[in-house]
């Protein structure tokens, strides 16, 4: 396990991350036993997030939400290539798309949708308020223990 220290720095980094996601998307993934239907294969640590999704979910939507904003937060540490810059304008733009294909791959898999519906999902006007509730919840979250501590 890493020292305190080093999770301190990691979580402050998830924060500033978590800061730039909003949604607004772009294409996800699947995930299943049976990952024929998928045109590349899921990586473990996206199988594993989608996995706490769908656990999340049989509680509520905000409950998944929840989970998908945490642990993307720590994956683009992780992995900052996922971020596509090339098709943004910053960070944040980029932590947006990434958000919005992972939930797009998210219902994918947990569903079987086809890409189309699963973005048709996406858009419904009460996904993106649900969404933005979760974001705002989380990112409060994340400033709470930093007031307490100055």
């Amino acid at each position: 396990m890493a020292s305190l220290n080093k999770q301190q720095k990691r979580a402050k980094r998830a924060k500033a991350k978590a800061k730039q996601i909003n949604i607004h998307g772009r294409k996800p993934a699947a995930l299943d036993d049976d990952l024929g239907h998928l045109a590349e294969p899921i990586p473990e640590y996206t199988l594993a997030m989608f996995s706490k999704m769908r656990d999340a979910e049989a509680i509520s939507r905000n409950e998944m939400l929840s989970v998908l904003l945490t642990n993307l937060a720590f994956i683009i540490i992780d992995h900052p290539e996922l971020l596509d810059m090339e098709n943004a304008d910053d960070e944040g733009m980029a932590a947006t798309h990434l958000a919005a294909d992972m939930l797009i791959d998210y219902r994918m898999w947990a569903d079987g949708m086809d890409r189309d519906t699963a973005q048709a999902w996406l858009s419904e006007p009460q996904f993106i308020t649900d969404f933005s509730a979760a974001l705002d919840v989380y990112r409060e979250s994340l400033e709470a223990p930093e007031e307490k501590a100055e």
